[in-house]
Order: C-alpha cells, then sequence, then structure tokens
C-alpha cells in the first residue's frame, strides 16, 4: 500500500512538471502568426519620413547624420579603413556628383552614387550591393531640400523611405527572426539569443547590426547598432488576432519620443 501510494505521489510529481514544462513553452515560444507577408498602413502610423542632414567641414570631410547613426568619408580616392578588414573610398567627379565604394578584404562590396539635380533641390543615392551568393541588389532613395542653399551640404526630406519599408515579409522559429523589405532588398536573420546580426542589402549603414530576443509570444526586442553602439531600441507587438503588427523604435536616450510602423497582414 505504501509503495502504491509513492508510486502515486511520483506520477503526479512528473504530470506536473511535464505540465509546467509544457505551459512553459507554449507561453514563451513564438505564435505562428508572425509568419508571412505584410502591409504598410501609413495612416496608422506615426512617423511620415526621415530628415537626415549633410555637411561639410573646412578641411573637405562630410558628414551623413540621421539622428540615429551618422559616419564620415574624405572624397580623395584613397581607400580608408572604416573598421576591421573593411575599407571606404569617394570620388566627387563634380559639385553635383560623387561615388562611394566600400570593400570586405579588399573585395568591393557595394556602390553608392550621390547625385544632385540641377537646381540643387533634389538628391539621389543609388546603392547597389554585391552578395556573396545570389544576384546584385540595388535600391535609390529620392530626398527633397529642406535647408541649406547649394551643394550636398543641407537637410533632406526623405519620402521614399516609407514606400521601400512599405512591404514586410517575416517569418520566426524557436531559433531566428527573418526580416525582409522586398522593395528595398534589405533583410536580417537574427537568432533570438541577443548575438549581434548583420543587416544585409543597399542602404545599410556600415556596421548596422541588429540584436534580437524574444519576449513573449507576441513581443519582439530589438537593439539597432552601429559599429557595436546602440542607436535605436525597437519593438514589434504582434495584435492579439494575429493580423497588425506595430514597430516602433526608438532613441535610447528619449524613450518616450517614439516613432512607429503600422503593418497589416496581406
Amino acid at each position: 500500500m505504501r509503495n502504491a501510494r509513492f508510486g502515486w505521489v511520483v506520477f503526479c510529481a512528473l504530470a506536473a512538471t511535464l505540465g509546467c514544462a509544457l505551459f512553459y513553452r507554449a507561453r514563451h515560444s513564438p505564435s505562428p502568426d508572425w509568419n508571412g507577408s505584410w502591409k504598410m498602413n501609413p495612416s496608422k502610423g506615426n512617423f511620415q519620413g526621415s530628415i537626415f542632414t549633410i555637411s561639410t567641414s573646412a578641411d573637405g570631410e562630410y558628414r551623413y547624420d540621421n539622428g540615429y547613426s551618422s559616419f564620415t568619408f574624405r572624397c580623395d580616392g584613397k581607400d580608408r579603413p572604416t573598421r576591421e578588414n573593411r575599407t571606404q573610398a569617394c570620388v566627387k567627379s563634380s559639385d553635383t556628383v560623387l561615388d562611394l565604394t566600400q570593400k570586405e578584404n579588399g573585395v568591393k562590396t557595394s556602390v553608392i552614387h550621390w547625385g544632385l539635380s540641377g537646381d540643387g533641390t533634389a538628391f539621389t543615392s543609388t546603392a547597389t550591393a554585391f552578395r556573396p551568393t545570389g544576384p546584385v541588389i540595388t535600391g535609390q532613395v529620392a530626398a527633397s531640400r529642406v535647408s541649406g542653399s547649394s551643394g550636398f551640404a543641407g537637410q533632406w526630406r526623405d519620402p521614399t523611405y516609407l514606400q521601400q519599408h512599405a512591404d514586410l515579409t517575416l517569418s520566426l522559429d524557436t531559433q531566428t527572426l527573418h526580416i525582409g523589405y522586398p522593395s528595398v532588398g534589405q533583410y536580417i536573420d537574427a537568432p533570438l539569443d541577443g548575438v549581434d546580426a548583420a543587416v544585409r542589402g543597399p542602404h545599410v549603414p556600415e556596421g548596422m547590426t541588429y540584436a534580437v530576443r524574444l519576449v513573449r509570444r507576441r513581443e519582439i526586442s530589438i537593439l539597432a547598432k552601429r559599429n557595436g553602439k546602440v542607436v535605436t531600441q525597437d519593438s514589434l507587438e504582434l495584435s492579439n488576432d494575429g493580423r497588425v503588427i506595430t514597430y516602433s523604435w526608438w532613441n535610447p536616450d528619449r524613450p518616450t519620443n517614439k516613432s512607429t510602423f503600422v503593418y497589416e497582414r496581406k
């Protein structure tokens, strides 16, 4: 009788342990509703286009700054190191045209062409990324002048950012998050353990990475970094009915000033 009772106690303990494990797994594994193709609804978000600034110093150095990340370069035609095993060279062929060539281990990885309209009010940046495998990817940014009177220097509004990120593809399993923006050719495959993963594709700033963690079944946290420094805190939230994703991002120093995209399932 005592052995029977002991066996029943052991059985109940194992059942409880297994039940807790299954409950934990169900609670903390990602919802399958993340997977699929999504379309932005601009009227439901609060981000209407980014503004970036191009400035030049007295000694000829260019600086690009979009409020979240920035980089500098000189147009002297020399391959200058940007980070380990990577270089960047700029050639300015006229007051309205310059070209940046980025390399890794001496191999060309991307080319960026800047151009200005004749009246100096329109700016275009055409980026071509050369992937180790797969097709060459090309994307373009077109911006209008906000301030400044001539040359590249000034503030520019980029209305194409919303267009490039209008379509989203997302897949998520217990180990990896895949985010893709087909219109611009940008994508990332990031593990869910917070390890930095490179963002790929045209117009991606050099050294941009995502560190991703699954917070809950319907919430994902992302630390966007450039050369190891956090530039934005991002969050993806999936609605209870699985029909809407809200993508928010903010400067860690200004957590109440959030920008949002709202995506609806196609």
